[in-house]
């Protein structure tokens, strides 16, 4: 069974929030959904002419402070009435690579210094990731910032952040485990 292209979802959500370019579009994506849907400009631009073409969406050419011309894209409300729809229907699974735990299924080919250090990486990105939903969590929830969406993207934040908090407690018990199995590691 052929799978549905759900990029052309996100995109009509994200046109859903508001109107943008293509750039405009990416840049949402890559501070918004972008934590748990990437989206490249490969992906983007194409499917917008689809998009286009089915009559999902509109474009119109408008000239920006810099004098340069740019397309900006909008939904309409057929397009609005297709995200609805698509968003009724049940979740599909999605296919799930993580290539850590792929090394780690093969981890008796490595040593345990290469096992800790793959599991040390992991350990920072994921803090780092921690201390960037925390930053968000506190911009959304300040003072006087109110939309519709706004609950709803706690909900996905919430997510984030609990999830990056029980993978970095997954490390923390591998690592230790890996330490004692190995005394130290070596």
């Amino acid at each position: 069974m052929k799978r549905d292209n759900k990029t052309k979802y996100a995109l009509l959500g994200v046109l859903s929030q508001y109107e943008g370019s293509g750039y405009d579009i990416k840049k949402f994506i890559e501070v918004s959904i972008g934590y748990f849907w990437k989206e490249s400009f490969g992906q983007i631009y194409p499917n917008l002419k689809k998009l286009e073409t089915e009559g999902l969406i509109t474009s119109r050419s408008v000239t920006d402070q810099k004098g340069s011309n740019k397309i900006i894209y909008n939904i309409t409300d057929t397009g609005r009435a297709k995200l609805k729809s698509w968003l009724k229907l049940p979740v599909e699974n999605a296919n799930y690579r993580n290539e850590l735990l792929l090394k780690l299924f093969f981890g008796s080919q490595m040593s345990p210094q290469d096992i800790l250090s793959h599991l040390g990486a992991k350990k920072n990105t994921l803090e780092k990731t921690l201390k960037e939903y925390k930053k968000i969590e506190k911009n959304l929830v300040a003072d006087g910032y109110q939309t519709p969406d706004q609950p709803f993207w706690l909900i996905t934040l919430n997510y984030g952040i609990r999830s990056t908090k029980a993978e970095l407690e997954w490390i923390n018990t591998v690592q230790e485990n890996i330490k004692t199995k190995f005394k130290g590691g070596k």
